[in-house]
């Protein structure tokens, strides 16, 4: 038969296997639900920054189309407007007709 020594160290381990497994549950559940709030806050921040990213991106690629669309804009109607080639001016007559001659004769 087994001595009562041995049947202690039996019913000794056959309790704490009991309290070990019943208590590991609940911790187990526990871990399970910090773990997972922990990866949704980190997923929702994720998510937040990469659309703040791309919100930037976004606003940067807008703001330069709508630059370069006004400088073509302007450079075009500058280009309408601008005047021609001015026509050539009339001959200017001479103001005095007579024939030049020495000042002095010799």
């Amino acid at each position: 038969m087994i001595n009562r020594i041995q049947t202690a160290a039996l019913l000794y381990l056959l309790i704490s296997l009991l309290f070990s497994t019943g208590c590991g549950r609940d911790t187990d559940k526990l871990v399970q639900a910090k773990v997972a709030e922990r990866v949704h806050e980190y997923s929702a921040k994720r998510i937040a920054e990469c659309e703040r990213n791309l919100l930037a991106r976004a606003e940067k690629i807008a703001d330069s189309l709508l630059i370069q669309e006004a400088i073509d804009d302007l450079n075009d109607s500058l280009a309408r407007s601008r005047p021609g080639r001015p026509d050539r001016p009339a001959p200017i007559p001479p103001i005095d007709s007579t024939p030049v001659k020495p000042i002095f004769d010799r």
